[in-house]
């Protein structure tokens, strides 16, 4: 906790009392130590450990990533995580040569098509995974062959990274995935579209490894067991050793935020649309849109293949998303330039730290925190005094006040789809085992390079 000098002059001014706004909360004040012997499973050996590097020259100003600039961040992120200084002995802390490697991207926030005009796409930069695949084969000795770069559907993940397989970085690499293309049925086992023929890249998913959830879209036969579990993709289950996650900072329309943890859930899992349903018809004609992601997250990802092969977590955070994820279609999406890139073994707390971020972020540009919006929520959209949206952000004691003295002020601007977006899918996680929620136990280590 710090005296804010604009905390202060901002409470004179609105005549709150000068307390409530006199401290700037920082949450993260743990000390991680590496767990001797600890398995690589999720927390892995780092658990409440998230470094972040920073580069001002990792973006310009037309957004394009600086592919030099990302080796040395992909470097520093790497030996810093360790806690050692050499590069070859970091990647070897975690993977052999005989491993079998997958490494999920995410295309979702592409730019383009029917996409928002002129939105700055976010997706797992094509420089980073070219790094990431450069590491495990250079220093680590992983046969190009044996590294599987794999998305949910194939035709996004070919109008997406597509090219990017063909540079010559990636000659060898093999890419896969779980199903050919969305559909709102999503229970096809095998991941292919009978419309289409059979895709030599999509794999499915395996009928023996699968969770079961007490819920299922309501236009779906609530009496097909088949709407109730959720099956784990093949390429998670028997296709590979060992993972890596490439997502990226972003806020969710449904579920808060989407970074490490979102990224697995609903990437490698098939059923997930029914974890966020809209549509629902309540009191008055008002409609509601159930947020089903809280449980739903932590339940696909707690799958044993899942969660032992999940071994180390590169969050692509050069350019961030404040508003209107996961998608440009949304008319509300916000980017900005946050020119970092996180490294974890913790998702859980890789999760918590970016959730801050995004908030803070938000506070900035006058928009309420995630956990305060939604359809059941006084508020929603942008509108707010920076300084109140802060405050909302920063401290949360006293967050209730302020949003009750911004409510006096504005009326209700409806831009959400569901009824809230408060993150829990995040602390969950958390009492599952699957790593550190607890502010007091997330060492959140921040490096900026020149």
């Amino acid at each position: 906790m710090a005296i804010s000098r604009r905390g202060f002059l901002l409470g004179a001014a609105a005549g709150i009392p000068l307390g409530w706004l006199a401290y700037r909360y920082s949450p993260f004040t743990g000390k991680s130590v590496e767990v001797a012997r600890a398995p690589l499973a999720m927390p892995g050996p780092f658990p409440g450990r998230v470094i972040e590097v920073q580069h001002p020259r990792a973006l310009n100003e037309r957004f394009e990533v600086n592919g030099d600039a990302v080796r040395d961040m992909m470097e520093t992120g790497m030996r810093r995580l360790i806690g050692g200084a050499d590069v070859d002995s970091a990647w070897k802390r975690f993977f052999a040569r005989d491993d079998i490697v997958g490494i999920k991207v995410n295309p979702v926030g592409r730019a383009g098509e029917e996409r928002l005009a002129g939105a700055v796409g976010v997706i797992s930069s094509p420089e980073v995974l070219i790094e990431t695949v450069r590491c495990l084969h250079e220093y680590v000795g992983v046969p190009k062959r044996n590294i599987i770069v794999f998305e949910r559907y194939a035709d996004e993940f070919q109008r997406v990274f597509g090219p990017t397989m063909t540079t010559r970085p990636l000659q060898g690499v093999r890419w896969h995935a779980s199903a050919f293309q969305y559909d709102n049925e999503q229970t096809a086992i095998d991941g292919q579209n009978s419309g289409h023929g059979r895709h030599p890249n999509v794999v499915g998913y395996d009928p023996d490894v699968f969770v079961s959830m007490g819920f299922a879209a309501p236009e779906h036969d609530r009496r097909d067991d088949r709407r109730h579990r959720t099956h784990l993709s093949m390429i998670v289950s028997r296709m590979v050793n060992k993972i890596i996650t490439i997502p990226n900072l972003k806020d969710h329309k449904s579920a808060g935020v989407t970074i490490a943890l979102k990224n697995m859930s609903h990437g490698m899992n098939n059923n997930v649309a029914r974890s966020h349903i809209g549509g629902v018809y309540r009191l008055g004609g008002a409609t509601s849109g159930p947020n089903q992601c809280n449980t739903f997250i932590p339940t696909a990802i707690n799958q044993r293949p899942l969660l032992e092969k999940a071994t180390l977590h590169i969050c692509d955070g050069l350019i961030g998303v404040y508003e209107g994820g996961p998608g440009s279609w949304n008319r509300t999406w916000g980017t900005w330039p946050r020119k970092s890139i996180f490294f974890g073994t913790d998702p859980v707390a890789m999760d918590h730290v970016g959730w801050d971020i995004i908030d803070r972020k938000r506070a900035e540009l006058g928009w309420l925190p995630v956990g305060h919006v939604g359809l059941v929520q006084a508020h929603n959209g942008p509108g707010w005094s920076p300084s109140l949206a802060a405050l909302a952000a920063m401290t949360p004691p006293y967050a209730a006040a302020a949003i009750a003295l911004e409510q006096q002020r504005l009326g209700n601007i409806v831009s959400e789809p569901f009824d809230r977006r408060q993150p829990e899918h995040v602390a969950l996680s958390g009492l599952l085992g699957l790593g550190r929620f607890d502010a007091r136990d997330i060492d959140h280590r921040v490096v900026r390079l020149i």
